[in-house]
């Protein structure tokens, strides 16, 4: 082999041990022991809850402060003089547009639209006002009118809600003793499943969940035992619940890692190409339904569901609906149990309770449901503080006082403002009273909020100096050793 071969073979080793050494040196820059780490690169920011996102696209999403207020009532609630003024309007409004048509003109589409929004209106205040069989009566005329017009689904929506609504409010109490009004119930929830059919969507839900109340009603008036089994969503008023170790995620952990990384990211930043709704809404807790509920009641809410979903339903029943009612009041304390929000459901306990009266008629039912609801409430008391316990209880009627006493006031100053002749379609008709009195519904707070980290993992550029230092040594180690002896 001649000198320059030899030479030729040397000088291809040390490039390629360079070469070598660079590779080396650019590893060593990139793991950190040199320059910048590879690797995670986080920011703390705040994150949507998964309940935070509505199941339908543009509908409510819930808020516990929302639960926090029903309970103690911090919401305007119109009273009997707003309704009685309301119902006078519509009557002149409906005998105003009959004018308008002279005996040989039919009326047009846009004017039979009118007239049966106004008779929803009329219906809604007389039942209000406690007459339901006028309201009935009013709406089966509205329903025959729509019918023989030839208006088919959503255009029924109101009428089978509105017409459900009024003859389950109006027959529920006499229901358990009387057939016939157990029959006109049945009656009321099959419109409420016809509403459903045509409009899933509407009213945070509402339908659904009362044609699951009533459901739930009709078994138990055959069988009271299950009041001491479930509440109306089918939560287990037996089963163990530890506040203490519950959360308001179905996998607060993997929600963390998973949302916070993917979805929740990209919610923040408006891209709907990379955010699944239905994929993060699976990481919130399921409630209902539970141990044995599909062979006790029979009922088409069959599998656990989204704590929201009945959530955002009894809030809507309560607000817009008959108001407060201890089976609501019941299934919100379950369901915050569940969610680990202890300070609600102890206040939802607490109304419960307030409310045992019309639980049921059976003495001994009722005894049982407030047993079980302080029998809640001291679970809750076992797990906390000493000087939040103490004021666990004048919190709650401070509350409660504070929202009475506004919805109170907010009745009254309708009542006077009607009587000093304004308006009530005036848009400012409620400026003074909210300049006097402020807003009533509580921000969200503490519970409503996650913080976590994002970022990606990111792989910083090699370090130069340190790919020239590597590749020098190994050249200088390798031009040493097979250096001629």
């Amino acid at each position: 082999m001649t000198d320059r071969v030899r030479k030729a073979r040397l000088v291809l080793k040390v490039a390629i041990l360079a070469v070598l050494g660079g590779i080396v040196g650019a590893f060593v820059g990139c793991t950190g022991l040199a320059g910048p780490r590879a690797g995670y690169v986080a920011q703390v920011g705040e994150f949507p809850l998964p309940h935070h996102i509505p199941k339908y696209p543009g509908g409510v999403s819930l808020r516990f402060a929302m639960v926090h207020d029903v309970l103690h009532e911090r919401f305007p609630f119109h009273g009997r003089a707003y309704y009685t003024e309301r119902n006078r309007r519509v009557r002149r409004a409906l005998d105003a547009d009959k004018t308008k048509t002279a005996p040989s003109q039919q009326p047009s589409e846009a004017s039979w639209d009118r007239r049966f929004a106004l008779l929803d209106d009329l219906g809604v205040g007389l039942e209000r006002l406690g007459r339901h069989e006028e309201a009935v009566r009013l709406l089966r005329d509205k329903l025959r009118q729509q019918q023989a017009r030839g208006q088919t689904g959503r255009r029924l929506y109101t009428t089978y809600a509105n017409l459900g609504t009024f003859l389950i409010h109006g027959n529920f109490q006499a229901a358990r003793t009387d057939p016939a009004a157990r029959e006109r119930l049945r009656e009321g929830l099959g419109f409420i499943r016809q509403s459903i059919e045509v409009n899933p969507q509407a009213h945070f839900g509402r339908e659904v969940w009362q044609a699951v109340a009533v459901e739930f009603f009709l078994t138990a008036m055959e069988h009271p035992a299950l009041l001491q089994k479930y509440d109306f969503v089918g939560d287990g008023l037996a089963e163990r619940v530890d506040p203490g170790e519950t959360d308001s995620m179905h996998d607060a952990e993997g929600w963390g890692r998973f949302g916070a990384n993917r979805d929740a990211v990209a919610y923040l930043a408006g891209d709907n190409r990379r955010f699944d709704a239905d994929r993060f809404r699976s990481h919130i807790t399921l409630i209902g339904a539970e141990g044995g509920w599909q062979d006790s009641v029979k009922s088409a809410h069959r599998e656990p569901v989204p704590f929201d979903e009945p959530t955002l339903g009894i809030i809507g029943m309560w607000r817009l609906g008959g108001g407060a009612n201890p089976h609501f009041a019941l299934a919100l304390g379950e369901i915050m149990m569940r969610v680990g929000q202890r300070y609600i459901a102890w206040s939802a306990y607490e109304r419960a309770v307030q409310m045992q009266d019309r639980f049921w008629p059976d003495p001994d039912v009722r005894r049982k449901f407030v047993a079980h609801c302080r029998a809640r409430q001291a679970a809750i008391e076992y797990e906390l503080p000493a000087h939040e316990l103490a004021d666990l209880r004048p919190r709650f009627e401070a509350e409660s006082d504070h929202g009475r006493r506004y919805q109170q006031a907010y009745q009254q100053y309708e009542a006077k403002r009607i009587r000093e002749g304004m308006s009530i379609d005036d848009p400012h008709f409620y400026d003074t009273f909210d300049k006097e009195h402020g807003p009533i519904a509580t921000l969200p707070g503490r519970e409503d909020k996650f913080v976590a980290r994002s970022g990606d993992f990111v792989v910083p550029p090699p370090s130069w100096p340190c790919v020239l230092l590597f590749a020098g040594l190994f050249a200088f180690v390798a031009a040493w050793w097979m250096r001629p002896v």
